[in-house]
Protein backbone atom coordinates (compact mmCIF):
# COMPACT_ATOMS: atom_id res chain seq x y z
CA UNK A 1 0.00 0.00 0.00
CA UNK A 2 1.30 3.42 -0.92
CA UNK A 3 1.90 5.88 1.89
CA UNK A 4 -0.46 8.84 2.08
CA UNK A 5 1.04 12.01 0.60
CA UNK A 6 2.19 14.52 3.15
CA UNK A 7 1.31 18.19 2.91
CA UNK A 8 4.04 20.69 3.59
CA UNK A 9 2.94 23.35 6.09
CA UNK A 10 5.16 26.47 6.16
CA UNK A 11 6.46 27.32 9.58
CA UNK A 12 4.67 30.10 11.42
CA UNK A 13 6.39 33.24 12.53
CA UNK A 14 6.71 31.88 16.03
CA UNK A 15 8.52 28.81 14.69
CA UNK A 16 11.22 30.78 12.95
CA UNK A 17 14.61 31.13 14.51
CA UNK A 18 14.80 34.21 16.73
CA UNK A 19 17.84 35.56 14.92
CA UNK A 20 15.99 35.40 11.58
CA UNK A 21 13.11 37.41 13.02
CA UNK A 22 15.52 39.99 14.39
CA UNK A 23 17.27 40.29 11.03
CA UNK A 24 13.92 40.82 9.32
CA UNK A 25 12.98 43.54 11.81
CA UNK A 26 16.33 45.27 11.46
CA UNK A 27 16.02 45.21 7.69
CA UNK A 28 12.88 47.32 7.70
CA UNK A 29 13.41 50.91 6.79
CA UNK A 30 12.65 53.28 9.67
CA UNK A 31 10.91 56.64 9.53
CA UNK A 32 13.36 59.34 8.38
CA UNK A 33 14.47 61.51 11.28
CA UNK A 34 13.65 64.74 9.44
CA UNK A 35 10.06 63.55 9.10
CA UNK A 36 9.92 62.71 12.81
CA UNK A 37 11.20 66.17 13.74
CA UNK A 38 8.73 67.79 11.35
CA UNK A 39 5.83 65.86 12.88
CA UNK A 40 6.91 66.81 16.41
CA UNK A 41 7.14 70.48 15.39
CA UNK A 42 3.64 70.27 13.94
CA UNK A 43 2.37 68.83 17.23
CA UNK A 44 3.74 71.84 19.07
CA UNK A 45 2.01 74.27 16.71
CA UNK A 46 -1.29 72.49 16.06
CA UNK A 47 -2.47 72.22 19.66
CA UNK A 48 -4.35 75.08 21.29
CA UNK A 49 -1.87 75.14 24.18
CA UNK A 50 1.11 75.44 21.85
CA UNK A 51 -0.56 78.10 19.70
CA UNK A 52 -1.56 80.13 22.74
CA UNK A 53 1.92 79.87 24.23
CA UNK A 54 3.53 81.20 21.07
CA UNK A 55 0.90 83.95 20.95
CA UNK A 56 1.76 84.94 24.52
CA UNK A 57 5.48 84.99 23.66
CA UNK A 58 4.80 87.30 20.71
CA UNK A 59 2.55 89.57 22.81
CA UNK A 60 5.06 89.79 25.67
CA UNK A 61 7.90 90.60 23.26
CA UNK A 62 5.76 93.22 21.52
CA UNK A 63 4.74 94.76 24.85
CA UNK A 64 8.33 94.96 26.10
CA UNK A 65 9.61 96.53 22.87
CA UNK A 66 6.68 98.98 22.71
CA UNK A 67 7.25 100.00 26.32
CA UNK A 68 10.89 100.71 25.65
CA UNK A 69 10.06 102.47 22.38
CA UNK A 70 7.70 104.88 24.13
CA UNK A 71 9.46 105.48 27.45
CA UNK A 72 13.22 105.13 26.91
CA UNK A 73 15.54 108.00 26.08
CA UNK A 74 16.04 108.45 22.32
CA UNK A 75 19.74 107.73 22.74
CA UNK A 76 18.86 104.24 24.09
CA UNK A 77 16.78 103.28 21.05
CA UNK A 78 19.18 100.98 19.20
CA UNK A 79 18.79 97.59 17.58
CA UNK A 80 20.91 96.03 20.31
CA UNK A 81 18.86 97.46 23.19
CA UNK A 82 15.51 96.64 21.60
CA UNK A 83 16.59 93.05 20.98
CA UNK A 84 17.90 92.66 24.53
CA UNK A 85 14.64 93.99 25.98
CA UNK A 86 12.49 91.62 23.92
CA UNK A 87 14.64 88.59 24.76
CA UNK A 88 13.68 88.39 28.44
CA UNK A 89 10.10 87.31 27.74
CA UNK A 90 11.04 84.53 25.37
CA UNK A 91 13.76 83.26 27.70
CA UNK A 92 11.09 82.77 30.36
CA UNK A 93 8.31 81.32 28.19
CA UNK A 94 9.91 79.39 25.31
CA UNK A 95 11.20 76.54 27.56
CA UNK A 96 7.54 75.74 28.25
CA UNK A 97 7.32 74.63 24.61
CA UNK A 98 9.97 72.03 25.39
CA UNK A 99 7.95 70.85 28.39
CA UNK A 100 4.79 70.42 26.33
CA UNK A 101 6.72 68.65 23.58
CA UNK A 102 8.15 66.15 26.07
CA UNK A 103 4.86 65.44 27.86
CA UNK A 104 2.52 65.40 24.87
CA UNK A 105 2.57 61.63 24.32
CA UNK A 106 1.74 60.90 27.94
CA UNK A 107 -0.66 63.73 28.75
CA UNK A 108 -2.69 63.33 25.54
CA UNK A 109 -2.51 59.51 25.52
CA UNK A 110 -0.99 59.29 22.04
CA UNK A 111 1.99 57.20 23.13
CA UNK A 112 0.57 53.97 21.67
CA UNK A 113 0.21 55.49 18.18
CA UNK A 114 3.59 57.19 18.29
CA UNK A 115 5.60 54.24 19.54
CA UNK A 116 3.89 51.75 17.25
CA UNK A 117 4.95 53.86 14.26
CA UNK A 118 8.43 54.45 15.74
CA UNK A 119 9.31 51.97 18.52
CA UNK A 120 12.72 53.54 19.18
CA UNK A 121 11.75 55.92 21.96
CA UNK A 122 15.11 57.62 22.13
CA UNK A 123 14.74 58.66 18.50
CA UNK A 124 11.32 60.15 19.19
CA UNK A 125 12.71 62.04 22.19
CA UNK A 126 15.57 63.42 20.10
CA UNK A 127 13.07 64.57 17.47
CA UNK A 128 11.09 66.38 20.18
CA UNK A 129 14.23 68.12 21.41
CA UNK A 130 15.39 69.13 17.92
CA UNK A 131 11.96 70.46 16.95
CA UNK A 132 11.62 72.46 20.18
CA UNK A 133 15.10 73.96 19.72
CA UNK A 134 14.40 74.80 16.08
CA UNK A 135 11.14 76.52 17.03
CA UNK A 136 12.86 78.50 19.79
CA UNK A 137 15.65 79.66 17.47
CA UNK A 138 13.07 80.67 14.85
CA UNK A 139 11.40 82.87 17.46
CA UNK A 140 14.83 84.34 18.27
CA UNK A 141 15.36 85.23 14.61
CA UNK A 142 11.87 86.73 14.42
CA UNK A 143 12.66 88.84 17.50
CA UNK A 144 15.77 90.21 15.81
CA UNK A 145 13.69 91.11 12.75
CA UNK A 146 10.95 92.83 14.79
CA UNK A 147 13.55 94.75 16.81
CA UNK A 148 15.15 95.90 13.56
CA UNK A 149 11.80 97.13 12.26
CA UNK A 150 11.04 99.02 15.47
CA UNK A 151 14.54 100.47 15.46
CA UNK A 152 13.53 102.24 12.24
CA UNK A 153 10.27 103.33 13.88
CA UNK A 154 12.19 104.77 16.84
CA UNK A 155 14.56 106.57 14.49
CA UNK A 156 11.72 108.18 12.56
CA UNK A 157 9.11 108.75 15.29
CA UNK A 158 11.33 109.66 18.27
CA UNK A 159 14.57 110.71 16.61
CA UNK A 160 16.27 107.72 18.28
CA UNK A 161 19.89 106.73 18.03
CA UNK A 162 19.05 104.09 15.41
CA UNK A 163 22.39 102.32 15.74
CA UNK A 164 22.61 99.01 13.86
CA UNK A 165 25.60 97.76 15.84
CA UNK A 166 24.91 94.28 17.21
CA UNK A 167 27.31 92.50 19.54
CA UNK A 168 28.00 89.05 18.10
CA UNK A 169 28.91 87.74 21.56
CA UNK A 170 25.54 88.89 22.90
CA UNK A 171 23.57 87.19 20.10
CA UNK A 172 25.59 83.99 20.41
CA UNK A 173 25.19 84.00 24.19
CA UNK A 174 21.44 84.57 24.03
CA UNK A 175 21.09 81.80 21.45
CA UNK A 176 23.10 79.33 23.55
CA UNK A 177 21.15 80.31 26.67
CA UNK A 178 17.91 79.68 24.79
CA UNK A 179 19.18 76.23 23.74
CA UNK A 180 20.07 75.41 27.36
CA UNK A 181 16.72 76.59 28.74
CA UNK A 182 14.62 74.80 26.11
CA UNK A 183 16.63 71.62 26.73
CA UNK A 184 16.00 72.09 30.45
CA UNK A 185 12.28 72.32 29.72
CA UNK A 186 12.39 69.08 27.73
CA UNK A 187 14.37 67.45 30.55
CA UNK A 188 11.84 68.43 33.23
CA UNK A 189 8.99 67.28 31.00
CA UNK A 190 10.57 63.87 30.44
CA UNK A 191 11.42 63.47 34.12
CA UNK A 192 7.89 64.22 35.37
CA UNK A 193 5.76 63.25 32.32
CA UNK A 194 3.09 65.71 33.48
CA UNK A 195 2.66 69.12 31.87
CA UNK A 196 1.41 71.02 34.95
CA UNK A 197 3.90 69.34 37.29
CA UNK A 198 6.83 69.95 34.94
CA UNK A 199 5.91 73.62 34.44
CA UNK A 200 5.64 74.20 38.18
CA UNK A 201 8.92 72.37 38.85
CA UNK A 202 10.75 74.20 36.06
CA UNK A 203 9.62 77.62 37.29
CA UNK A 204 9.73 76.98 41.05
CA UNK A 205 12.77 74.84 41.81
CA UNK A 206 15.58 76.99 40.32
CA UNK A 207 13.88 80.13 41.66
CA UNK A 208 13.56 78.59 45.12
CA UNK A 209 17.27 77.75 45.05
CA UNK A 210 18.10 81.34 44.07
CA UNK A 211 15.99 82.77 46.90
CA UNK A 212 17.32 80.28 49.43
CA UNK A 213 20.93 80.97 48.53
CA UNK A 214 20.29 84.71 48.91
CA UNK A 215 18.85 84.19 52.40
CA UNK A 216 21.30 81.59 53.71
CA UNK A 217 24.86 82.86 53.78
CA UNK A 218 26.36 79.38 53.72
CA UNK A 219 24.77 78.66 50.33
CA UNK A 220 26.10 81.73 48.55
CA UNK A 221 29.39 80.06 47.65
CA UNK A 222 27.83 76.87 46.22
CA UNK A 223 25.15 78.92 44.45
CA UNK A 224 27.84 80.44 42.24
CA UNK A 225 28.28 76.94 40.80
CA UNK A 226 24.81 75.44 41.21
CA UNK A 227 22.41 78.32 40.54
CA UNK A 228 21.65 78.22 36.82
CA UNK A 229 19.86 81.57 37.02
CA UNK A 230 23.16 83.15 38.08
CA UNK A 231 25.50 81.22 35.79
CA UNK A 232 23.41 82.13 32.73
CA UNK A 233 23.67 85.88 33.32
CA UNK A 234 27.22 86.33 31.94
CA UNK A 235 26.29 84.12 28.98
CA UNK A 236 23.21 86.19 28.10
CA UNK A 237 25.28 89.36 28.44
CA UNK A 238 27.98 87.97 26.13
CA UNK A 239 30.65 88.42 28.81
CA UNK A 240 31.78 84.87 29.56
CA UNK A 241 35.25 84.24 30.99
CA UNK A 242 37.13 81.01 31.68
CA UNK A 243 35.72 80.58 35.18
CA UNK A 244 32.20 81.39 34.02
CA UNK A 245 32.23 78.44 31.60
CA UNK A 246 33.10 75.94 34.34
CA UNK A 247 30.39 77.32 36.64
CA UNK A 248 27.86 77.19 33.81
CA UNK A 249 28.80 73.59 33.01
CA UNK A 250 28.33 72.58 36.66
CA UNK A 251 24.88 74.16 36.93
CA UNK A 252 23.80 72.69 33.57
CA UNK A 253 24.86 69.24 34.76
CA UNK A 254 22.58 69.63 37.79
CA UNK A 255 19.55 71.33 36.25
CA UNK A 256 19.62 69.95 32.69
CA UNK A 257 21.71 66.78 32.36
CA UNK A 258 20.46 65.12 35.56
CA UNK A 259 16.69 65.53 34.90
CA UNK A 260 17.29 64.61 31.25
CA UNK A 261 18.97 61.34 32.29
CA UNK A 262 16.10 60.60 34.69
CA UNK A 263 13.60 61.39 31.94
CA UNK A 264 15.26 59.12 29.39
CA UNK A 265 15.31 56.32 31.96
CA UNK A 266 11.63 56.83 32.82
CA UNK A 267 10.38 57.02 29.23
CA UNK A 268 12.48 54.02 28.26
CA UNK A 269 10.94 51.79 30.93
CA UNK A 270 7.41 53.15 31.24
CA UNK A 271 4.62 50.90 29.99
CA UNK A 272 2.55 52.34 27.14
CA UNK A 273 -1.18 52.16 27.79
Amino acid sequence: MNAAPTTHVPPSTTDRAPDAVMRAAEGRRGIPFVRLARVEARKQLDTRAGAWLLTVVVLVNAALITLMLTTAEPSALTWMNLTETASFGQMLLLPLIGIMAATSEWSQRTAVTTFVLEPRRGRVTLAKLVSALALGLCVMVATLAVAALLNVVGLVARDGDGSWALDVGFVAGMSLALVILVTQGVAFGLALLSTPGAIVAYLALPTAWTVLSALVEGLRGPSEWLDINMTLLPLMAGEMTGGDWSRLATSVALWVALPLAVGLWRTGLREVA
